[in-house]
This record gives structure tokens, C-alpha cells and sequence, in this order.
């Protein structure tokens, strides 16, 4: 069954009218500037910055806190312990403690609340973005998705949004508190000596454009990294999924040192980021070492100097001592600022990738210029298209037909003549470079995306099945469709579907399952309807991955049906019930058989022969196999090659002779 995205998301896309589009891969936000990419998580994220002054507020509150010791220090020594009266001295200092114990607490406090208030809303924000990023997937246009690497999308929205919440959770709000802290210091510290402060701020600058420089490289490094990840968890998925052709065919020792050639280039990838790190960390001890020093050098000397050429200061040793202890206090953020650098830029670039998925254009099609299809079987027009690849050379060229409504027509060819691409421009997973396809008279690129969900599928050679009940799987295309189940009771166990499928009224599933012959069939498994298939349905056939395909295309009733080689690797038994269910779904319907097999061809209104992508031959089956052709050549060669035994042809033929 079709499946293109949700209608109410996105925006139209006019390029892909009349078959038309851009592909390519996600969007590239690599040179994005800070301001942009802030300007992007705010859009995307509201919730990070909802109620963002008083998150700010409760930083000052926290950080100030810590500013208030060299304060009461000060308060302390100038007004108490070195008072030259000597007397109170105890009552000032208890007052100075009191005080700075008032806001340590207090601090205390705003940092609690600020990291369970930055906690919860980055953890919100990221919940968002996760979501929004799977929305986003399923809306990508299909020939920018068929470009795309699943372990790479499922990368980004896992580990790449789980290195931002390590951050934040680590070190997002004391990063948050330090800057907040190095404000309120760096202007105390300037307010008490202005001398002081300048050499201070001046280094404190340079450290600053020095970090930026050495962050350009981190990032483009950090971004190796995440890629390198992707690269691995790819690798190892394949090496544990495909782990039965593996073993068949001897790869063992290939696919070990394929994931060993990951492993490796993943530890080069972060071993790369060490050097920018390390520079800056020791840059940083540097720094930091040398406005301490200078501060207690200068500020002792120029406090009891006396000559021209220094700066008389004029503190008092209280003054001194708390300009000491603000700097460190200034010092001490900017020091952990540094070392948590690659922290930073790795939850950046975390971010970042996330982002790239919600900023690559929807391919969902609405909006005003977005057009429902006409009720009734579907008619189909193609005149003069041609399709591509990407770059690559044309698939099909100068295609010109016309289906009518209700029309059962099979498109044959060889391999490689550009019979799927027919099936894929017919179901917008790829545009056409030149032309017009037409569905019910509307350009394929122009219908709403809620009328082409609900009329047009294709039953594709491989269905998708996922890991749940038989009747989850054919009653998944109906969970967002309310008008088409009226019993909310659930499906009783008397119909053996029990009773948490949540499918709604039994007997419309019922009546499908019947009116494709497959009770029989469903007779046999161990629970019938309740029969879990396994990952990827990998518990049943490939016939009976098609038998659950086609029950689900039936309960979505499309007027329009595309069947892509869907009897293709079936075993003779499972064909003939295959065979059944397709005459039973294709009626009152316009169908376009992409046929693997003659018998496909030979039960059609109608054949489409293409070679070489083009259309060479149109006309039924009985016409066309006795006239010289290239339909004939391939009816030829098919017969000879099924005269020693084609048991599924032989047994069809045999249950249509029995068939009253």
C-alpha cells in the first residue's frame, strides 16, 4: 500500500507538477552561522525558548550567588577584621557570613530550579524535534528519499538528539551559570579597578578569538565523527540483520573486517578531534595562570606605589583580596568554557544533523494548488514523458498512453526496459523530466496528498510487514481513518483477531479476508489472524508477504492499483492463492500489472510492451502473440522456458478449468 506522507504537513510543492521536482539529498546546514542555526531551533523547538527570561533570570540569581563570597570577604576585612577601631569586629563578620550564607542559598536554590526547569523544557524541545523528524521522513519526496541511507536518518534522530541531551544534562546548565557568572564578575572586577580589569579583559579577548578559530575546527571534525558513527551503526546493522546470508555464503571473514574497517575509522574520527581540544585546553591553563598572576603581582605593587610611572590603585586590602577572588571567579568559568569545548561542538553538530532532516523540503503536495481526483476507477494518461535517475541517462523516454477507468493493462519487458520506472511515475516515486502524467485528468504532481493516499496503492515485489499480528498489519493503513470502522468495541475473539488489535468492526476484516479466498490459508497458521510475521514478516513466504499486502490493499479499496512484479518468487502453492486474491482485487478498479510472468500478461484487457524504455508494442494478449514482435519473442521465450514444468502456470490453468 502507498504511503506518501501525511497531507496536513509540508507545504505544495510546485516543482513536481506535471511530474516535475528536485531531488538530491537532506538539506546541507553545514555553513550555517550561529544566529541562523539559532534562528532554526527556536522555530523548530519553541519549547526550549518558552519562558526563556526567567531561565536567564535564574542563571543571574545562581551565579550571582557565587559572587557574593569576595563581597562579603571584603565586607569583612575593611569593616571588621582590619578596622582600626577594632571594635564589632565579631558583629560585622557574623552579618558578612550571614549574608553571603543568605545567597548561597539562594543560589542553591536557583540552581536547582534552573536545572530542573532547563532539564525538563530541553527534554521537551528534543522530544519535539524527534518527532517532527520522523513527520518530516515520511514527507520527504520519494526520489529525495531513494537517495537517502535509513542507518544515517535513524542516527540522527537517535544518537546525534541523545549527544545534545548528554550535554545539557552534564554540562549545559553549569555552562549556562559560568557565563552568567563571568558577566557579574568581569563588571565587578572592572568597577573596582578599571587598571586591573583591562590587561585581564584584553587576554580574556584574545583566549576568546583564538577558541572561535579552534571552534571551526572541532566542528568540522565533530562532524567526521557523527558520520563515522552513522558509517558503523550501518555496518554493524547490516552484519546482524543479514546474518543468514552471511553464514550461506562463507562472508564471514568480509563482513568482520568491514566492521572492523568502521570500528577503525571511528576511533580515527574522534582520535582527530584530540589535537583542537587539547591546543585549546592548554591555551586556557595558560591564560588563566597569567591573569591570576598578574593580578596579585600588579595589585600588591601598584597598591603601595608611590611614583609617576605606576598607577597609584588606592585599595584597600579588603578591595585587593576581592578583586583576587573575582578574578578567579571570572577565571575559573572561562577555564571550564574551554574544556568543555568539544562538548559543546559535539552537541552542535548533534543539533545540527537533526536539523537538516526538518529543513529539507516537503514533498507533500497542498495548498491551493493541490486538486482532488475525480471519483471512480482512476484513468491514466502519459504523453511524451521521460524519466531519469538523477543525472543519470533517461529510464523510459517518449512515452506516450492512455489508460481508460477500470482498465486491467500489464506492462512486460525485459530487465532493465524501464518497467518499474512506468509503476513509479504512476505512484510519484519519481518525477517525470519531460512530459505529462495525468491521473483522472489532474497532473500526478498536483493531487492533494490526502486523495492520493486514499486512491492509489501499489503492492510492491517485496511489501513491508511490521513486527505485529497479521491483522495489525492489514488494518494498519486504517488507524487514521475513523469513517471506515463505525464499531469501536475492538475485534473479538471470535473472529480470532482478539481483542487488542484495535481494528474496529471484525466483520469488515472479515469480509476482506473472505472475499480474497484467504480464510483457507489463514486456516493453517498457528493463530490465525493473531499470527505474529517477525521483523519485516520474515516468519511467513514471500506469497504470503503478498497474501497480507493485498488484504491490506483491499481494505483501503484504491480506484487506482499499481501490482509491481507483485507474483514474483512464489511458490506454486501460495501462487494459486495469490492469483485468486489479484482477480478478486483488481476488479471495478483501474490496474497496471508490472508483469514478471506471462500468465500476468495473458489475463489483462490489455499488454504494454516496453523495450529499451520505450513503448514498442500495445494491444491484448491474443493480438499480439500471433503477430512478429518483441511481445511475441518474450511469450516465445517464456513458454520455452516453463515447457519442462511451470507448475504455477500448469496449476492456475487447472483452477480456472475447475472453477464454475
Amino acid at each position: 500500500m502507498a504511503d506518501h506522507g501525511r497531507p496536513d504537513r509540508g507545504r505544495a510543492n510546485q516543482g513536481r507538477a506535471d511530474g516535475g521536482g528536485a531531488d538530491g539529498g537532506l538539506a546541507e546546514l553545514s555553513s550555517v552561522g550561529v544566529r541562523e542555526l539559532g534562528r532554526l531551533i527556536r522555530a523548530t523547538t519553541p519549547a526550549l525558548t518558552a519562558g526563556l527570561p526567567l531561565t536567564v533570570l535564574l542563571a543571574f540569581v545562581a551565579g550571582g550567588g557565587r559572587i557574593v563570597t569576595p563581597l562579603t570577604v571584603q565586607y569583612a576585612l575593611d569593616h571588621g577584621l582590619l578596622d582600626s577601631d577594632g571594635g564589632g569586629a565579631a558583629d560585622v563578620v557574623g552579618r558578612a557570613v550571614l549574608v553571603g550564607a543568605a545567597a548561597t542559598v539562594a543560589a542553591v536554590l536557583a540552581s536547582c530550579w534552573l536545572n530542573r526547569r532547563v532539564y525538563r523544557r530541553t527534554e521537551a524541545a528534543l522530544t519535539e524535534l524527534r518527532t517532527q523528524g520522523i513527520t518530516r521522513i515520511h514527507e520527504i519526496a520519494p526520489e529525495t528519499f531513494a537517495g537517502l541511507a535509513g542507518a544515517d536518518l535513524v542516527t540522527r534522530l537517535t544518537s546525534d538528539i541523545e549527544a545534545v541531551t548528554t550535554f545539557v544534562q552534564n554540562g549545559g546548565v553549569a555552562l549556562l551559570v559560568n557565563i552568567t557568572q563571568m558577566i557579574i564578575a568581569g563588571v565587578l572586577v572592572a568597577t573596582y579597578s578599571w587598571q586591573l580589569a583591562l590587561p585581564v579583559l584584553v587576554l580574556s579577548a584574545l583566549l576568546f578569538v583564538v577558541m572561535r578559530r579552534l571552534q571551526a575546527v572541532v566542528a568540522r571534525r565533530y562532524a567526521a565523527v557523527r558520520g563515522s558513527v552513522s558509517v558503523l551503526q550501518s555496518t554493524v546493522g547490516e552484519a546482524v540483520t543479514g546474518i543468514a546470508v552471511i553464514r550461506s555464503t562463507g562472508t564471514e571473514t568480509r563482513t568482520r573486517a568491514a566492521v572492523d574497517d568502521a570500528v577503525a575509522g571511528t576511533a580515527s574520527a574522534q582520535r582527530h578531534t584530540l589535537v583542537p581540544l587539547h591546543v585549546n585546553t592548554a591555551l586556557g591553563e595558560v591564560a588563566i595562570s597569567a591573569m591570576t598572576a598578574f593580578v596579585v603581582v600588579a595589585g600588591t605593587r601598584w597598591s603601595t606605589a608611590h611614583t609617576r610611572w605606576e598607577p597609584a590603585l588606592h585599595l584597600s586590602a579588603g578591595e585587593l583580596v576581592a578583586m583576587l577572588l573575582l578574578v578567579s571567579v571570572f577565571v575559573r568559568p572561562l577555564q571550564a568554557l574551554v574544556q568543555t569545548l568539544g562538548e559543546i561542538q559535539n552537541a552542535v553538530v548533534g543539533w545540527r544533523r537533526a536539523l537538516e532532516i526538518l529543513a529539507t523540503p516537503s514533498g507533500v503536495v497542498t495548498g491551493a494548488d493541490a486538486r482532488e481526483l475525480p471519483a471512480g476507477p482512476i484513468g491514466v494518461e502519459l504523453a511524451d514523458v521521460a524519466a531519469a535517475y538523477g543525472a543519470g541517462p533517461p529510464v523510459v523516454e517518449h512515452l506516450t498512453v492512455a489508460i481508460a477507468p477500470g482498465e486491467h493493462v500489464a506492462v512486460v519487458g525485459e530487465t532493465g526496459s524501464g518497467k518499474s520506472t512506468f509503476a513509479k511515475l504512476l505512484t510519484r516515486q519519481i518525477p517525470a523530466s519531460r512530459g505529462r502524467v495525468l491521473l483522472g485528468g489532474v497532473p500526478v504532481g498536483r493531487v492533494s496528498e490526502a486523495s492520493f493516499q486514499r486512491r492509489v496503492a501499489i503492492v510492491p515485489q517485496d511489501p513491508f510487514l511490521f513486527d505485529a499480528t497479521i491483522a495489525e498489519n492489514i488494518g494498519v493503513g486504517l488507524r487514521g481513518d475513523p469513517d471506515l470502522f463505525n464499531d469501536s468495541d475492538g475485534l473479538g475473539d471470535s473472529d480470532g483477531l482478539g481483542d487488542s488489535d484495535g481494528l474496529g468492526d471484525s466483520d469488515v476484516l472479515g469480509e476482506i479476508v473472505s472475499s480474497l479466498g484467504l480464510r483457507p490459508w489463514l486456516d493453517t497458521l498457528p493463530d490465525g489472524l493473531d499470527t505474529r510475521v517477525g521483523v519485516r514478516g520474515e516468519r511467513l513466504s514471500a506469497g504470503e508477504r503478498q497474501l497480507v499486502a493485498l488484504a491490506r490493499t483491499a481494505l483501503v479499496d484504491p480506484d487506482l492499483l499499481v501490482l509491481d512484479e507483485a507474483t514474483s518468487g512464489i511458490d506454486p502453492a501460495t501462487d494459486v492463492r495469490v492469483q485468486r486474491a489479484l482477480a478478486a482485487l483488481t476488479v471495478g478498479r483501474t490496474t497496471v500489472s508490472i508483469a514478471h510472468r506471462m500468465v500476468t500478461a495473458e489475463h489483462a484487457d490489455r499488454v504494454l510492451v516496453l523495450d529499451h524504455g520505450r513503448l514498442v508494442q500495445s494491444g491484448r494478449h491474443s493480438d499480439l502473440v500471433r503477430v512478429p514482435g518483441r511481445y511475441a519473442e518474450l511469450h516465445a521465450a517464456w513458454v520455452e522456458h516453463t515447457s519442462s514444468g511451470d507448475e504455477p502456470r500448469r496449476t492456475l490453468h487447472r483452477q480456472k478449468e475447475s472453477t464454475p
